[in-house]
């Protein structure tokens, strides 16, 4: 994989990142993934980056078939000096023929409002429903918990080993990301981020802070069930982190099996970006790797990908 400089200058340029992305963001994302290393699509003009596509692989799994192996797809960009060159498509077809060499099945898209039609009109992928983002109501009572900062001494220590001591397992329908203890470890040690882990009984949850506006919001990133069946409800989760962050305010965005419950839906305006899931199938030949048109994907949250 080629030096990330030239990709860090380009991202900051495209989206104004404050503070700007950094090399060790980069190379913790693209590289240092255990399930191995991003497959990225590039569109060069000297020593100047003009397009980036990276697709950082991750597993999903189903009670039946096959797991299917996607490049999360993410920091899609083009150079303003590029747009309208074409530098859009060739960047994407580039990280297609990453991809299919590294031996990745498709790609999963995490695109905001803008760019998910595009890719569906442009490009034929299949865009699926959007998720959902709501405040979740403290509720009910407190079981007991045990809250872990995701820290240095976490991260290498045996704790991660017994929150997960196997894979996270497939939800009933669809499919899921195939977490490990060693996929968590790498998740939770993105630079300059700050987590924490509750585990409750056979659920672990992941959570941040961020602050909207004057409003200080505990983030439920992940609900982790480290036995089949497990659930938490909305309430409980809730409450877990409303005592644990000293705020009443508690967001949570995506789809899962494990979380049982309702909450105030946010309005589309506020809703976090990026916001909509597209898949696309590599083929052999032209015989796809998987049938796009029917992958339900049933289990998907922030902790997914690089929101927070």
């Amino acid at each position: 994989m080629s030096d990330l400089r030239a990709t860090a200058d380009l991202l900051n340029l495209v989206f104004g990142f404050d503070p700007p992305i950094c090399n060790d963001h980069l190379s913790w994302y693209y590289r240092d993934n255990p399930e191995g290393t991003a497959s990225v699509g590039r569109v060069d003009d000297g020593n100047r980056q003009l397009g980036n596509y990276s697709l950082v692989p991750l597993r999903f799994h189903a009670r039946t078939g096959p797991d299917v192996r996607l490049g999360l797809g993410v920091d899609l960009a083009t150079h303003p000096a590029a747009r309208g060159t074409g530098a859009f498509r060739r960047t994407v077809e580039d990280s297609y023929r990453m991809g299919t060499a590294d031996g990745l099945d498709g790609i999963l898209g995490v695109a905001n409002t803008q760019s998910a039609p595009r890719m569906a009109e442009t490009m034929g992928w299949r865009l699926l429903p959007d998720l959902r983002a709501r405040f979740l109501v403290p509720v009910g009572r407190l079981g007991a918990a045990s809250h872990h900062p995701a820290d240095a001494g976490f991260l290498a220590g045996p704790i991660p080993d017994e929150v997960l001591p196997g894979p996270t397992p497939p939800p009933e329908s669809g499919y899921g990301t195939r977490w490990t203890a060693d996929l968590l470890r790498w998740r939770l040690a993105r630079p300059g981020a700050h987590y924490v882990v509750h585990v409750r009984g056979d659920v672990a949850l992941v959570s941040t802070v961020a602050q909207q506006g004057p409003l200080r919001v505990a983030v439920l990133l992940k609900v982790l069930p480290r036995t089949a069946g497990a659930r938490a409800t909305t309430g409980a989760a809730a409450a877990t982190l409303a005592r644990h962050h000293r705020t009443p305010f508690v967001l949570h965005w995506g789809i899962s099996p494990h979380l049982v419950g309702s909450g105030v839906a946010l309005p589309r305006r506020l809703m976090p970006s990026p916001l909509s899931l597209v898949v696309h199938a590599f083929d052999d030949a032209g015989v796809a790797r998987f049938d796009e048109a029917t992958l339900a994907v049933t289990s998907f949250e922030f902790l997914d990908f690089d929101a927070y």
